[in-house]
């Protein structure tokens, strides 16, 4: 039994091991991506307080001027006094299809000036667009739909591997304290040993998370199948929708007075953005509760657009076991479940991750070649025994 999980964690690390490293040093870098992009681009996010902001339906108009024929489709309502509103705009393709070409605006919300826009899905190295670089290579490896599924599969099997390595890591239970220590005194390949398997030990549950969440972010549908078969899951969006003259209809209901009804209906709650379907002519306005592990809100309300009708009420307070499980791997997955602490272990996940690939492929070389080694007939068993000194088994001359 021991060889053969020792076979599937061979192999299915070293099939992983590129992939695991691509995600875990651009994880390093995205964990924080949000703060890094304000901070690469100051201009863009950052503004000084004036008096009172304006109106969310004055500033559409202004972003929706900065490309003809384009209609906002969300905007992020932060409550930092000193950050910018953030717009996202979409224009028709023009091909006739229902796809659109997205574009990001900044705008200072107390004169309504537009401090710089952006194309959503642009990536490059340059400070406007590097985050956007690194989390694409994160998600897809720039590979679209089917880069997507790989991480997708990469992560189900660096998640099942992780409970063949625990079986791996305690060979002797009655000594399962030596799986978790470092013979630094020693050097050399006890300690790359050593590094490879407590590393993965001392954070184990943040790296199962990580798996879990990879495998949810990456393949939702059967994720969510599989919940499903033990708690009910509830669709967050609302299938209501209002009969409209045309898909990009050109008037909207109040902005702000969507705004003013989730406040009503949820007076507890923070509105955290707002949302436009033009195809729905419906308004989604999301509320934060200091409960909520997701920085968007949890709580939708639905609202019609174009008579400013509530329409629906996605209540958190609601939601099933399922709803919470799934709202939890996001959050999870960034670290910000947990606030700033969550994020720097996610961060220091990413560096360990990759000092486990290299220990671990270190490991397979040495015992590549001492496989290799008994295979020589010029090499006797002694030799061969001698480059392979440290297995997977309990490790030899431990200093407790």
């Amino acid at each position: 039994m021991r060889s053969f999980v020792v076979f599937l964690h061979r192999w299915i690390g070293l099939l992983a091991l590129v992939f695991l490293v691509v995600a875990a040093v651009t994880g390093t870098i995205i964990t924080f991506g949000k703060e890094l992009d304000r901070a690469l681009n100051p201009e863009w996010n950052y503004v000084v307080p004036t008096g009172k902001r304006m109106p969310i339906d004055e500033l559409v108009p202004r972003a929706q001027a900065q490309f003809p024929g384009s209609r906002v489709t969300h905007a992020g309502l932060v409550s930092e006094a000193d950050r910018a509103y953030r717009f996202m705009v979409a224009i028709p393709s023009g091909d006739g299809s229902q796809k659109t070409i997205n574009h990001t605006v900044f705008m200072n919300p107390y004169t309504g000036e537009v401090l710089g826009t952006r194309q959503n899905g642009v990536t490059g190295l340059d400070r406007q667009h590097i985050i956007r670089f690194f989390a694409k290579l994160h998600n897809t490896l720039f590979l679209g739909d089917f880069g997507k599924w790989l991480m997708g599969v990469i992560a189900v099997l660096w998640l099942l591997d992780h409970f063949g390595a625990v079986y791996l890591s305690f060979p002797n239970p009655k000594s399962w304290k030596k799986s978790f220590l470092l013979r630094w005194k020693e050097g050399g390949y006890k300690l790359n040993f050593d590094m490879h398997r407590a590393g993965s030990l001392w954070l184990l549950p943040l790296l199962l998370a990580l798996a879990l969440s990879s495998v949810y972010l990456n393949l939702k549908e059967p994720f969510k199948w599989i919940v499903t078969q033990f708690s009910p899951v509830t669709e967050t969006q609302c299938a209501c929708k209002v009969k409209a003259t045309g898909n990009w209809i050109t008037h909207t209901s109040s902005w702000d007075d969507a705004i003013a009804m989730a406040q009503q209906v949820k007076p507890d709650l923070v509105p955290s953005s707002i949302t436009f379907f033009p195809d729905q002519a419906k308004l989604v306005v999301a509320m934060r509760g200091p409960d909520d592990i997701a920085d968007s809100g949890m709580t939708k309300i639905y609202v019609n657009a174009t008579n400013g009708q509530l329409l629906h009420l996605h209540d958190r307070d609601q939601e099933t076991a399922g709803d919470t499980f799934l709202a939890w791997m996001w959050p999870l997955h960034t670290g910000r479940a947990f606030g700033l602490i969550g994020q720097i272990l996610v961060c220091l996940s990413g560096i360990l991750i990759t000092v486990i690939c290299t220990t671990g492929l270190v490991i397979y070389a040495k015992k590549a070649r001492a496989r290799g080694a008994r295979k020589n007939p010029l090499v006797t068993d002694e030799e061969a025994d001698n480059r392979d000194v440290v297995t997977f088994s309990e490790p030899r001359n431990v200093n407790s």
